[in-house]
């Protein structure tokens, strides 16, 4: 089973790129009611749905497609013939790529954006040059 945590940081990203999770919705051809239930663990979301975020999101939908299918079948006999078919290295590249990734949304969170770091500097306006 997929980590709720996974998910969530997946989907965390990849709505803040859309916009909204209304637009993320929108960009994956699905209604904001079906990204609320993934958000919730009301139903699963579709793997891939999961590839589709990753790519809206910049990472590699490869990557997680790979994982979101080994995480929906872990435990199971048909897990471990992935996890032997895909190799252990996915299974590390998973976790590390979900440190990584909630260290960088960690990190972009505390970033200010240019509008709320200097709201009224706009380009091309408030340009003075010195002669």
């Amino acid at each position: 089973m997929q980590s709720a945590n996974d998910l969530i940081l997946l989907m965390d990203k990849a709505s803040a790129i859309a916009g909204s999770d209304y637009k993320l919705a929108q960009m994956l051809g699905t209604g904001r009611a079906s990204v609320s239930n993934w958000r919730n663990g009301v139903v699963p979301c579709p793997v891939e749905i999961q590839a589709l975020m990753a790519h809206i999101a910049g990472l590699d939908p490869v990557a997680e497609l790979a994982r979101a299918v080994v995480r929906k079948h872990e435990g199971s006999k048909k897990g471990d013939l992935l996890m032997k078919a895909l190799g252990k290295a996915s299974r590390l590249t998973g976790a590390v790529a979900g440190f990584v990734g909630a260290v960088a949304l960690a990190i972009s969170s505390l970033v200010p954006t240019r509008t709320e770091a200097a709201p009224d500097l706009q380009l091309g306006h408030n340009v003075h040059y010195v002669k």
